[in-house]
């Protein structure tokens, strides 16, 4: 992989801001109610919210399966989170996430659009649904369905926040399934993660580990994203950029013209084992320039690429030094 196409991979990241993200919470004009008892916020009903909903400090928010979907307000436009912390512990169960009719207007910063977001926060994530987190049609930087982010971003762990998302289904986001960036210990396990479907607007990314971010992605099915516009930009199913350690264990990485299965860059020590990395070729009538299924670069760490099982690949792999008992099919 040459220094210039690199770049262009990484430009297409969820790119880390420099910045606390943490707002102060504000009153949204919403429809949802929740009955609390003891430490647990029971959603009521189905509902709409043009604004943040926030989890107060050490509580859950049981959704009961009922959704959440975010609506614009009358003036403007929906901006940020759906739902996101207010301290320093929250849990999310039982709760479905959504979009509807969002404007197409980009955001940066705080208020780029998120599904669930952790900001500086431990707990989890889990038997949730987060499906539509997007504006419709375009490549705006953000629509990421679950995001959990903590300061710093330079890889250095002073307060690492440690999450678990277990047991989700995520799919149709904008730019990410699920993000884990800077000072964070994030378990995805068991999940359904399926595809941004936007190949001619954005180079999508199934799952992130970012900026130091480190953990596990484990017994998922991780459906790849493709990149079909004019630039050299790519789509991943897992993407480890300036990662620290993470494992990827037997999961079932698929898709139709996947660009990259896992494509793990400048992190440290990337496990790869016991996985099924499988994609199907885009038609004739689409761009399938690259067609990776395990691509590593300038990583620090002692990674491996174990037992793995790969199928319609272009290149199956590269780094042949890590290579120990893995399986080509045609």
């Amino acid at each position: 992989m040459n220094t210039k196409v690199n770049m262009l991979v990484a430009i297409g990241l969820t790119t880390m801001i420099l910045v606390a993200l943490m707002v102060i919470p504000v009153s949204a004009s919403t429809s949802c109610t929740f009955t609390t008892i003891d430490t647990t916020m029971y959603l009521d009903g189905d509902c709409t919210t043009d604004g943040t909903i926030y989890i107060s400090d050490g509580f859950t928010l049981d959704g009961q399966d009922y959704t959440i979907t975010a609506i614009d307000p009358s003036s403007g436009h929906f901006v940020g989170a759906v739902v996101q912390n207010a301290g320093s512990t929250a849990y999310v169960t039982h709760l479905n996430v959504t979009a509807s009719g969002l404007l197409n207007v980009c955001d940066g910063g705080a208020n780029r659009l998120r599904g669930i977001m952790f900001e500086a926060a431990s707990g989890s994530i889990t038997n949730s649904t987060v499906i539509g987190i997007n504006q419709g049609y375009n490549g705006c930087q953000e629509g990421n369905a679950i995001e959990i982010r903590n300061a710093p971003f330079d890889g250095t762990h002073p307060n690492t926040v440690q999450v678990g998302v277990t047991n989700n289904r995520i799919d149709d986001y904008q730019k990410t399934g699920v993000v884990a960036n800077g000072d964070v210990d994030v378990a995805v396990n068991n999940n359904y993660i399926g595809s941004a479907d936007l190949d001619d607007y954005i180079a999508a990314n199934s799952v992130q580990f970012g900026y130091g971010g480190m953990g596990s992605a484990n017994n998922n099915t991780i459906l790849g994203n493709d990149w079909d516009g004019i630039s050299d930009y790519v789509g991943t199913a897992v993407l480890l950029y300036a990662a620290g350690d993470v494992n990827i264990k037997k999961n079932q990485i698929e898709g139709i013209g996947t660009d990259v299965g896992v494509f793990a860059s400048y992190s440290g020590t990337v496990n790869i084992m016991n996985n099924s990395i499988h994609r199907e070729p885009e038609s004739e009538c689409e761009k399938d320039d690259y067609g990776f299924g395990v691509w590593f670069y300038g990583n620090a760490g002692k990674s491996k690429l174990v037992h793995n099982t790969f199928s319609g690949w272009l290149t199956p792999y590269n780094g042949a030094d890590l290579d120990k008992v893995n399986t080509v099919l045609p």
